[in-house]
C-alpha cells in the first residue's frame, strides 16, 4: 500500500482529487489532505501521515505556490511530488521546474492508481499513461485512451475533506453527469484538451441517470447535503437524458439544485426552464461574456445570439428560475463602449446575479493568439505572468485599460440598479483604488451567496480565512 497526500491552499472541495482518492482507496491504497498555505501549516499532517507520495492539483495562477511548498517538502522531508489539474495538462513545459517530479496530463484516475502501485512495488514509471517524470532525464508518456464509461469510477471520495466540517458551507455539495464539451470558445482550453486526446475515445461522455441519482441520494442521506450544484461544463446537454433525469431525481432525491447551462439550449425549448424548475432547480448559471454580438461570436466563438441570450432569460424568468450570467471586461480590442454594452444587455434581459471578471489571457488560448496577433500581448508571454485573481489588471495593452478595470469592480452594481451606471460611468475615470476593490467584494461577496444559496457567516469566516487565493493572489 503507498499513501498519496493531496496539499492544498484552500479550504474548498475539489472533485478531482474526491475522484483520485476514491479510485486509490479502492485499489488499497490510502489517500489523505493536508490543508494550509505553508509549511508550518502542513508539518503535522506531513509528520502523521508520513505519505509516499505527495500531491497538488492546480490551475495557472496557482502554480507558483504550489511549486514553492513542493520544494519545501523535498528539502525537509525527501518525498517525491506529481502534480496535476488545469496547468500542467496545458504547460506541460511545468515538469522542468527545479523541484517538480512528476505531472499529469488530462484525466489522472487510472495513472495515479499506476503510479501509486509502481511506487509500492519499487518499480518504473516508464509507461505510465498521461505521466511525465524525471529519471535522469525527462520521460514524457503519451495520454491513454478516455475511459468510455465515467460510471466505472467509485463515487466521489467525500471523506476526504471531512476536515472542512465547521469550516466551510458544505449544505452545498458538487455533483458532475458528464464530462467533456462540445463548444469552442475562443478563451477555453477545452478545444486543446480536445486535440489532446484525439482518437482516444469519445470526448464528451454522460453518465447513467440511476447512478446520478443514487450518489445525489446518498449525499442526502450520509451527509449535510441540502443543494446539489451539478458543476458541468454544461448541464443537460441531452434534452433527451435530461428530461429522463428530472423527474427521477425529483422522486428520488427531492433536494434542490444549480447548475450551468446554454443560454441557446433553454431558448430553443420553452418546456427546458419549467421542466428544471419542476425538477427542483434553484438558480441557473450561463455565460454571456460580451454584449456585442458580433464580437461574441466571431472572436469569443460562442456561437451565441442576443434573441437567444434574451429568449432564455425571458423562459427562465417565466419558470420563476434566477440565473447568473457571466462575463468578461477588458476582451482583445473591447472598448469602453463594447463594455458599457455589455452591461446593457445584462440590465435588460434582468440578470439577477450578474458576475464579471477581467479577462485572462491563458497562453495557448484561440483568444491569447488572438490578442498577440494584433499586437496587444507581448508574444512571449507566458503563464509566469499570468495573475492569479481574475478580478484585478488587464494584461492587455488598451488606451482605456483604467476605465475597463474599474468597470468590473462596479458591473455588478450597474445590473443589479441600473440608476447608478450614470455616476459609475464617471467614477471609472478616477485611478483604481482600495475603496473601489473593497466595493467590489462586498458587492461580489453578496452575490455569490445568494446565487449559490450559501450561508453568509461560514462564507466570510471562509474569505478571510483564504483572502490570498480568493480576491488578492497577485
Amino acid at each position: 500500500m503507498a499513501t498519496l497526500l493531496f496539499i492544498q491552499g484552500i479550504e474548498y472541495e475539489f472533485l478531482g482529487p474526491m475522484y483520485i482518492s476514491a479510485v486509490a482507496k479502492s485499489a488499497g491504497h490510502e489517500c489523505r489532505l493536508a490543508l494550509g498555505q505553508t509549511l508550518e501549516d502542513l508539518r503535522p499532517a506531513i509528520e502523521q501521515t508520513r505519505p509516499d507520495l505527495v500531491g497538488f492539483s492546480i490551475m495557472s495562477g496557482s502554480h507558483p505556490w504550489a511549486l514553492d511548498v513542493a520544494r519545501q517538502i523535498k528539502r525537509d522531508y525527501g518525498i517525491p511530488n506529481i502534480f496535476g489539474g488545469a496547468h500542467p495538462t496545458f504547460f506541460p513545459e511545468f515538469i522542468k521546474e527545479d523541484g517538480v517530479d512528476m505531472i499529469l496530463r488530462g484525466e489522472g484516475e487510472a495513472s495515479v492508481v499506476e503510479v501509486l502501485n509502481r511506487l509500492d512495488r519499487r518499480r518504473s514509471l516508464e509507461d505510465v499513461p498521461n505521466l511525465w517524470f524525471k529519471n535522469g532525464k525527462i520521460s514524457a508518456n503519451p495520454v491513454g485512451p478516455l475511459s468510455a464509461d465515467l460510471d466505472v469510477f467509485p463515487y466521489p471520495d467525500r471523506d476526504l475533506y471531512a476536515s472542512l466540517d465547521g469550516r466551510l458551507d458544505r449544505t452545498v455539495r458538487n455533483v458532475i453527469t458528464s464530462r467533456g464539451c462540445p463548444w469552442h470558445c475562443s478563451f477555453c482550453f477545452e478545444d486543446a484538451m480536445r486535440e489532446l486526446y484525439q482518437g482516444k475515445g469519445k470526448y464528451v461522455r454522460i453518465r447513467r441517470i440511476e447512478r446520478v441519482i443514487d450518489e445525489c441520494a446518498r449525499l442526502r442521506d450520509t451527509s449535510r447535503a441540502r443543494t446539489i450544484y451539478f458543476a458541468d461544463d454544461v448541464f443537460g446537454m441531452s434534452k433527451r437524458w435530461l428530461y429522463d433525469f428530472l423527474p427521477e431525481y425529483r422522486k428520488a432525491v427531492g433536494l434542490p439544485f444549480i447548475c450551468l447551462v446554454r443560454a441557446d439550449i433553454v431558448a430553443s425549448d420553452r418546456e427546458y426552464a419549467f421542466r428544471l424548475a419542476h425538477g427542483g432547480c434553484k438558480s441557473v448559471f450561463f455565460g454571456v461574456e460580451s454584449g456585442v454580438e458580433e464580437y461574441r461570436n466571431r472572436i469569443l466563438v460562442k456561437a451565441l445570439t442576443d434573441r437567444q441570450i434574451e429568449m432564455a432569460a425571458r423562459n427562465l424568468h417565466d419558470a420563476g428560475i434566477p440565473f447568473r450570467t457571466y462575463n468578461m471586461t477588458a476582451l482583445p480590442g473591447e472598448t469602453l463602449d463594447d463594455a458599457f454594452r455589455t452591461v446593457e444587455l445584462n440590465v435588460r434581459i434582468k440578470t439577477d446575479y450578474p458576475w464579471c471578471s477581467v479577462f485572462s489571457p491563458f497562453p495557448g488560448t484561440a483568444l491569447a493568439q488572438h490578442a498577440i496577433e494584433k499586437g496587444l500581448l507581448e508574444r512571449d508571454f507566458n503563464p509566469e505572468q499570468l495573475g492569479s485573481s481574475f478580478f484585478r489588471a488587464t494584461k492587455l495593452r488598451s488606451p482605456e485599460a483604467r476605465q475597463l478595470e474599474n468597470l468590473q469592480k462596479f458591473f455588478q452594481t450597474a445590473v443589479l440598479w441600473p440608476w447608478t451606471f450614470p455616476l459609475i460611468k464617471l467614477l471609472i475615470s478616477l485611478k483604481p483604488n482600495r475603496l473601489f476593490n473593497l466595493w467590489f467584494s462586498l458587492i461580489y461577496f453578496c452575490v455569490y451567496c445568494r446565487s449559490e444559496r450559501r450561508g453568509y457567516w461560514p462564507t466570510i469566516r471562509f474569505a478571510l480565512r483564504n483572502y490570498r487565493h480568493v480576491f488578492a493572489r497577485e
